[in-house]
């Protein structure tokens, strides 16, 4: 069953077209890998799920509802959450302060925020960082973090904005792994990401974007073979 539906979803910029006429569907469980070169849309795909942007035209369907048009917060009360490509921490408060706020999103309680906070922490092995500044965090723990939040919101479908940019391939292989967990616990997953061994591994289905349209779609060894999504990452001629 669908989880997400995507359909037609097109954005302008003036005269620049972002995303084109995109369509595609997430099933609930799934772990959906979307890739494309630098500036193919990924990350206005994911502004465009989660209401930062309106679309120029489509649809976005979570469980059947339309959410086009509701605000960011709405739509994660309604169980999307995401990760951004630059983490942004709350410097001065703590690593479970930082969670906690998310966690407000969905909690009118700040004891229950705090204990969700704790408990989205320590899946993401925070759990000896909680009151520590987020300023204090490494690279690596700071994303743990940025997820954590996420989860802290008590979502049924996260996206994750190249969650190992910048990560040493011991954190990337720990960052994979982490995935997994989260993904095991029964939340559906999309995930934008360059770091192919990472698409290979945890990717069920993989979609490949070039400027904002859909070039194709399908099981990841499949996708990664295609000629136009060769083409798409190296040329033509390499294709």
């Amino acid at each position: 069953m669908a989880l997400l539906e995507i359909s037609g979803l097109t954005r302008n910029f003036g005269g620049l077209r972002a995303v084109s006429n995109l369509s595609f569907t997430v099933a609930a469980g799934e772990i959906l890998g979307l890739i494309g070169p630098n500036g193919s849309g990924k990350t206005t795909i994911f502004n465009l799920i989660t209401g930062f942007l309106s679309p120029t035209m489509g649809d976005i369907r979570l469980d059947n509802e339309n959410i086009v048009g509701l605000k960011p917060y709405a739509v994660t009360r309604r169980g999307i959450a995401r990760t951004f490509q630059i983490v942004k921490p709350f410097p001065h408060l703590t690593v479970r302060e930082n969670a906690a706020l998310a966690a407000l999103v969905r909690l009118g309680d700040r004891a229950q925020a705090d204990a969700e906070a704790v408990r989205a922490l320590k899946q993401v092995g925070l759990a000896d960082k909680l009151d520590i500044p987020a300023s204090d965090l490494t690279l690596s723990d700071q994303k743990r973090m940025e997820i954590a939040r996420a989860l802290a919101t008590g979502p049924k479908l996260l996206l994750l904005d190249e969650p190992l940019g910048g990560l040493n391939p011991r954190e990337m292989e720990d960052a994979c792994g982490l995935i997994e967990h989260i993904h095991a616990t029964g939340i559906t997953v999309i995930l934008v990401e360059h770091v192919m061994k990472a698409i290979m591994r945890i990717s069920h289905r993989v979609v490949v974007i070039r400027q904002g349209e859909k070039i194709a779609e399908g099981p990841p060894a499949q996708v990664v073979s295609d000629p136009a999504v060769i083409s798409a990452y190296f040329g033509k001629r390499v294709a």
